[in-house]
């Protein structure tokens, strides 16, 4: 498969990137590492008239120190970042969701913000465009139908990103930059809730950096995947436990992240907590597993991982 014809773009900063896609009228992509762009692409689900790599912005790929937040710059490198010491310390739910994060391979090229930002996927999208044509555009192609749920008329695409649950459990924050300036949210407020939309994001945004609390916390995370190799996450779970408080995160099971607060007996709340999260999915059959066990799995991983979690704390 062949993408279809773009310009190239390095810029070596922020401005010249934003002011770059102001110059092709929005139609163009902001390349990071490219592990979910390219496929995208090639698939024919993306098709810019220009593609602007923000590898040569060397501030993006800085991680720091600053005091009471971590910066950790969107085009951190994953392999690098789950083997940085302050992050295997003080985020262990994190650095363990980056571990599983795909091969190393794909971790040497995808990078933190890339994984943040990847799009929803989905049986019925993510195919080849004669494929979609011969099935019908789906809502999320600007068609007038879920191709997953006939008849629908919302979006059941799973936003797949290892790394955000864990991060939810950790307060992050993202900061964001594009025409209208700076600005910066809890990670949390990036999702919208909708897969054919998933992000927050103006027109010319770039995710820049991600914040995280320096805090010393305890935790874990936890993917169901057929293959232990490269597989998108078909369920992911993330539990940390910061300041003597728990906050447990699921996705992969609808478009964003679901965050709980499990307070400060994680152990006897979980149960709870799972309860609040099993009201707010709706999953479909539109993965390779079935979408009942994958709902059934939820309150088994969740209970799985706060227990060990806890009992490794003791």
């Amino acid at each position: 498969m062949i993408s279809s014809k773009f310009e190239y773009r390095k810029p070596t900063n922020v401005d010249e990137a934003v002011e770059l896609y102001g110059e092709f009228e929005g139609s163009a992509v902001y390349l990071s590492g490219g592990t979910d762009l390219v496929p995208r692409m090639k698939l024919g689900l993306e098709k810019p008239r220009a593609v602007i790599d923000l590898k040569a912005i060397d501030s993006l790929s800085v991680l720091e120190d600053q005091g009471q937040w971590i910066k950790i710059g969107s085009e951190v490198r994953i392999f690098d970042l789950k083997q940085n010491e302050l992050i295997q310390d003080l985020f262990p739910a994190l650095a363990s969701s980056l571990e599983a994060t795909s091969c190393e391979t794909l971790q040497m090229r995808g990078t933190i913000g890339g994984n943040l930002l990847q799009n929803c996927r989905c049986l019925f999208y993510n195919q080849s465009e004669f494929w979609r044509r011969s099935k019908g555009f789906c809502l999320k192609m600007g068609g007038e139908k879920c191709n997953a749920v006939p008849g629908a008329k919302t979006c059941f695409a799973n936003y797949c990103s290892d790394n955000a649950p864990s991060l939810c459990t950790l307060s992050a924050e993202v900061e964001l930059s594009g025409p209208k300036g700076q600005r910066r949210i809890s990670l949390e407020e990036l999702y919208t809730n909708k897969a054919d939309k998933p992000f927050d994001i103006q027109p010319g945004e770039i995710l820049t950096a991600i914040f995280v609390p320096k805090k010393k916390t305890i935790g874990d995370y936890e993917k169901l995947r057929v293959r232990c190799a490269i597989d998108y996450p078909l369920l992911g779970v993330a539990f940390s436990l910061v300041d003597g408080t728990g906050k447990l995160a699921v996705g992969a099971i609808g478009p964003k992240p679901i965050v709980v607060e499990l307070g400060e007996s994680p152990k006897q709340s979980v149960k709870e907590a799972v309860k609040g999260v099993l009201d707010q999915v709706r999953p479909v059959n539109n993965t390779v597993l079935d979408r009942e066990y994958r709902k059934r799995m939820i309150s088994i991983m969740a209970e799985r991982l706060v227990n060990k979690v806890m009992e490794g704390a003791k």
